[in-house]
């Protein structure tokens, strides 16, 4: 049975201000989406930077390093509805999460952008009575 674990990331909105102005840094690791999204906001490298934060945060929550092959862009942050953030996943990742909830937080600082994220146990590792 797989367990639960998490993941945490810290990114300065300023250096990720500098880094957007590289259009190839950007095309590495967002999808068209996610830019849209950035961009339609006030602070772009603000939310770029959440973003950014949240999938450093879901690489080390599957005890991955970059240069596991997992690309970035294969972990997409979108808004539900309500505004809130989740995570949706490409073939690589969601192979790697086998089919676990992913549960993301995001919270800024004028300077910087946190994210955390926590891959719950297997579903079925659950009951009435909680773990098993």
């Amino acid at each position: 049975m797989e367990s639960s674990s998490i993941g945490i990331d810290i990114v300065s909105i300023a250096r990720m201000g500098q880094a957007s102005k590289k259009e190839l840094f950007l095309k590495r690791v967002f999808t068209g989406p996610e830019l849209a999204y950035a961009k339609s906001r006030q602070r772009p490298e603000k939310h770029l930077a959440g973003r950014f934060a949240a999938k450093e945060a879901v690489v080390k929550a599957l005890s991955r390093g970059i240069l596991s092959g997992l690309s970035l862009k294969e972990i997409e942050v979108v808004n539900g509805a309500d505004g809130r953030p989740s995570v949706r996943l490409g073939p690589g990742a969601a192979e790697a999460v086998a089919g676990r909830p992913v549960h993301l937080s995001i919270s800024y600082t004028r300077e910087y952008a946190f994210a955390f994220i926590m891959i719950s146990a297997a579903a079925e590792a659950f009951g009435r009575e909680g773990f098993k």
